[in-house]
C-alpha cells in the first residue's frame, strides 16, 4: 500500500512538472466562411522578411527564424498548399502571384512571477530564472513566446492563428522541438 501511494505521488509530480514545462495556449480568428479557401493552393510571404521578430530576451536567432519559416512551409504543404517564392521582375512586379499571403509575428517578453525578500528557496515551478540570486531580494521571472500567423486573401486579412508558451532556458538548445510543437498548434484550424 505504501509503495502504491508513493508511486501515485511520483506520477502526480511528474504530470504536474510535465504540464508546467510547456504550458501552451492557442487561438484563432476568422472572418470568412468555412471552405472559403477551397480551390486555393499556393501561398507566399506577405513581406520580404517571413518573420517579424521583436525579441528583447536573446532567445531568437536568425537560425530560429529560418527554421520557423521552413516549419510553416512544411506544415502548410502538408495541408495542400504549395509555397511560391516572390521574385519581382525588372519592373518590380511579382511574376508568380500566390493565392494567399502569410505573415508571421514572433514576440518574446519577460514576466515577473514573484518577488521575495528572504533567503528561502523558491519552490514554485516558474522559479527557473533569477535576477540577483545572491541578494536577499529575489525576482523570479519567466520568458513567454508569442507566435502569430496572419493570412491574407486578395490583400485582405481573413484568418489569424496564435500560440503562446512559456520558454525555459533549456528551450534555447531545443529550438527545433519548440518549433515542432508550436507550428502545428498554430495552424491546427487552418484552412478555415
Amino acid at each position: 500500500m505504501k509503495n502504491l501511494i508513493t508511486s501515485g505521488y511520483v506520477l502526480l509530480s511528474l504530470l504536474m512538472l510535465s504540464g508546467c514545462q510547456t504550458p501552451m495556449q492557442t487561438g484563432n480568428q476568422c472572418v470568412v466562411a468555412p471552405g472559403f479557401l477551397a480551390g486555393q493552393s499556393t501561398f507566399t510571404w506577405r513581406t520580404d522578411k517571413p518573420v517579424d521578430v521583436n525579441d528583447g530576451t536573446g532567445y531568437v536567432s536568425p537560425l530560429m527564424e529560418r527554421g520557423l519559416a521552413q516549419a510553416v512551409i512544411e506544415e502548410l504543404s502538408s495541408k495542400g498548399f504549395s509555397f511560391v517564392e516572390r521574385i519581382p521582375d525588372a519592373s518590380g512586379l511579382v511574376d508568380q502571384p500566390a493565392d494567399i499571403e502569410v505573415a508571421l509575428t514572433l514576440r518574446t517578453r519577460r514576466e515577473l512571477v514573484s518577488v521575495t525578500v528572504n533567503n528561502s528557496p523558491c519552490l514554485d515551478a516558474d522559479c527557473w530564472e533569477r535576477i540577483d540570486p545572491g541578494s536577499s531580494t529575489r525576482m523570479d521571472t519567466r520568458t513567454v513566446g508569442f507566435l502569430a500567423a496572419d493570412v491574407y486573401f486578395a490583400g485582405e486579412p481573413i484568418w489569424r492563428g496564435w500560440v503562446e508558451r512559456d520558454l525555459f532556458p533549456q528551450d534555447r538548445d531545443a529550438a527545433n522541438e519548440v518549433i515542432g510543437e508550436s507550428v502545428p498548434a498554430l495552424l491546427e484550424s487552418f484552412p478555415p
